[in-house]
């Protein structure tokens, strides 16, 4: 083995297990999930699924934290899901979601602004 197919190994290595990609891609599987569920488009599938990867991989650990306020767990629980994959699908779940939810509504604020 030469030393670029070495590098090559090293880098997927550390891919395969980096904390950020193991979170994005429970947050694209969420993503995913939500996009089965709801019956879309396969282009916007496509965008619910990069979205919770993304969502998911930029949240981190936060996204525990975040799960258990919206749910009204005690603090406690954080530690418990510590395996994070539970808690970056439910942000790729959700998360693409309530994107767009914001969006929505901003976008009927400005409509509004725009005929007054």
């Amino acid at each position: 083995m030469n030393d670029e197919s070495r590098f090559i190994a090293a880098v997927l290595k550390e891919l395969a297990t980096s904390t950020a990609v193991i979170l994005a891609a429970w947050g694209a599987l969420g993503g995913a999930t939500n996009a089965l569920t709801t019956k879309m488009r396969l282009r916007d599938a496509l965008r619910h699924i990069l979205l919770g990867g993304l969502i998911a991989a930029g949240m981190g650990s936060l996204s525990m934290a975040v799960i258990t306020a919206w749910l009204g767990l005690s603090p406690e629980t954080i530690p418990a899901g510590g395996a994070a994959g539970s808690a970056a699908y439910l942000v790729g779940v959700f998360g693409p979601a309530f994107i767009e939810m914001l969006l929505a509504r901003l976008r009927r604020v400005n409509e509004s602004a725009g005929d007054e």
